[in-house]
């Protein structure tokens, strides 16, 4: 039984991720992803609100999300009549992206990297057509295997 005095956690706040060069981050997150700036502290950090998120954009170096790596990854959420819109806006904008998956038939996921590596997903919970026909990620029991290493890319934008 849940311990109603214990201290609870609030809800996520914001997620600060590391890019190699800040200005590139900076237009990425508010060309393609539609963010806005909302904070730039000093020459090597940014904030950018993103979908309702804050996403902190520390220029150093490494730290992202390994090529092969399916973690850490950070996801937004998807309503069904923007999933298939979304891609291919990634798409027209030169970032690549792969086949969308499911893992129960109801659901729908697809994973990108920001032009410094860090891995995105996007993620439909419910409300997109067909989700059931959506091949299945080889940990859902399905046969399709994501090529992480692919969705690396230089980004020209």
């Amino acid at each position: 039984m849940p311990d109603s005095n214990k201290p609870k956690v609030g809800a996520l706040n914001h997620a600060s991720i590391p890019v190699p060069n800040l200005k590139e981050a900076k237009r990425f997150y508010t060309e393609v992803l539609g963010g806005e700036i909302v904070l730039e502290s000093n020459p090597k950090f940014a904030e950018v609100r993103v979908g309702g998120a804050i996403i902190g954009l520390s220029e150093q170096e490494g730290g992202w999300t390994a090529p092969n790596a399916e973690f850490p990854h950070y996801a937004f959420t998807m309503t069904g009549d923007n999933f298939y819109p979304f891609i291919e806006h990634l798409k027209a904008n030169g970032v690549r992206t792969h086949q969308p998956w499911t893992r129960h038939g109801v659901e729908a996921l697809m994973y990108f990297r920001d032009p410094s590596g860090n891995l995105f997903e996007l993620y439909c919970e419910r409300g997109l057509k067909d989700a059931d026909k959506l091949p299945r990620h080889v940990k859902a029991g399905g046969t399709l295997v994501i090529d992480f290493p692919a969705l690396t890319y230089e980004w020209q934008g």
